[in-house]
């Protein structure tokens, strides 16, 4: 090994250990290496493999690395590490302690219903269901961002607790959460295993709060609830489109037989919030969670068309505000979906596989909110 050595002896070696190096050089202070597969074998799966524990080795050494493809030549690029954020948890608790108050506000309005009170549910306390409704969103949304920071962890990504974000009652109390990273995940398949991590156990989590949600809701004549309509004036009865999820749990615990309706129970309605969380996020567009499964296993420039397409997808199905945010964001520079350091090899076949469940995912999901 030559001791011309770009960094050190160490991460020089490092590299010459995982790869064949073939030239080395510095562009503007920045080393860069250019190299080839050392063992034999597939070249693209020996070069991710070997790329990965490079990516992983040097993470804790200080540096980044990143792998591309350059005029028929692989390179090797590093540049150090961001310095670990001195991360306070003073606005994780603030944020969340508002959040709190928020969708408590928007629970007790909801429960806050003569129907509820007076008819089906005689002494519980509106209190006791506001904090029930409470409980079922921030598990929902908690649960979401958990599996995104459980994601990032198992990788060695550092990544703050969830932001969550406040809003005013009507819109469920919460804009939902959100967590921020330090740097980029290490390929494609750590940017597919980040995208679904979150709407994945959101899911699961929006199941588990939907099928005890549902088996505290009522089913009642639909002439019970025109008398309701005379008796509370002040009330506004809609039917409101399930998702398919919602809609399978209520089919086996709570089905609703001709000529009557579903109550949902302000927990059922947390659960039906958390479904609608899974399916925006997972919408191919942008920085949300399905645009960085698609960038995972398309490519940058196929996320970008895609990402037009989700956003007619959000329009058809009745989220247009929506729609024009990530329009509009998605008109500036540099919003796409965050590139892997390894952006040169593949996805794997278990993560293609996956893009299936991707989409039954986002189809369980899916509130059709123009429904009549």
């Amino acid at each position: 090994m030559s001791e011309d050595y770009l960094v050190s002896a160490e991460i020089d070696g490092l590299i010459e250990s995982l790869f064949v190096v073939e030239e080395r050089f510095k562009d503007r202070e920045t080393p860069n290496y250019i190299v080839s597969q050392k063992t034999p074998g597939d070249k693209q799966r020996v070069l991710k493999v070997a790329f990965r524990s490079l990516a992983d080795k040097l993470r804790p050494m200080g540096y980044l690395a990143e792998f591309r493809w350059i005029v028929g030549r692989y390179y090797v690029t590093l540049t150090p590490r961001p310095a670990e954020v001195n991360r306070s948890s003073v606005r994780n608790r603030i944020l969340f302690v508002v959040t709190i108050g928020t969708v408590f506000l928007d629970g007790y309005l909801r429960s806050n219903n003569p129907v509820l009170t007076q008819v089906l549910m005689v002494g519980t306390p509106v209190f006791l269901n506001a904090l029930i409704f409470t409980v079922g969103i921030l598990v929902v949304f908690g649960i979401h961002e958990l599996g995104h920071k459980l994601a990032s962890e198992r990788r060695g990504v550092r990544a703050s607790w969830p932001f969550f974000i406040p809003a005013p009652p009507g819109l469920g109390g919460t804009f939902g959460a959100v967590i921020s990273q330090d740097e980029p995940p290490t390929n494609r398949d750590d940017l597919f295993d980040l995208g679904i991590s979150g709407p994945f156990f959101g899911f699961i989590a929006s199941i588990v709060i939907g099928i005890i949600g549902m088996a505290l809701s009522f089913t009642v004549p639909l002439s019970q609830v025109s008398d309701w309509a005379v008796a509370y004036p002040e009330i506004r009865f809609q039917q409101i489109p399930m998702p398919i999820a919602l809609q399978m749990i209520s089919d086996y615990i709570r089905p609703v037989a001709k000529d009557t309706i579903l109550v949902l129970h302000p927990l059922c309605f947390a659960a039906w919030v958390g479904f609608l969380l899974t399916f925006v996020n997972l919408v191919p567009s942008w920085q949300l969670d399905g645009g960085h499964i698609i960038r995972s296993l398309f490519g940058r420039e196929t996320h970008k068309i895609i990402s037009i397409t989700g956003i007619f997808l959000l329009l058809i199905s009745g989220y247009v505000i929506m729609a024009v945010i990530i329009a509009f964001f998605l008109m500036r520079e540099g919003t796409e979906s965050m590139a892997p350091l390894d952006d040169v090899s593949p996805t794997s076949l278990t993560r293609k596989l996956g893009f299936i469940g991707y989409i039954i995912l986002m189809g369980l999901s899916l509130i059709i909110l123009l429904q009549t």
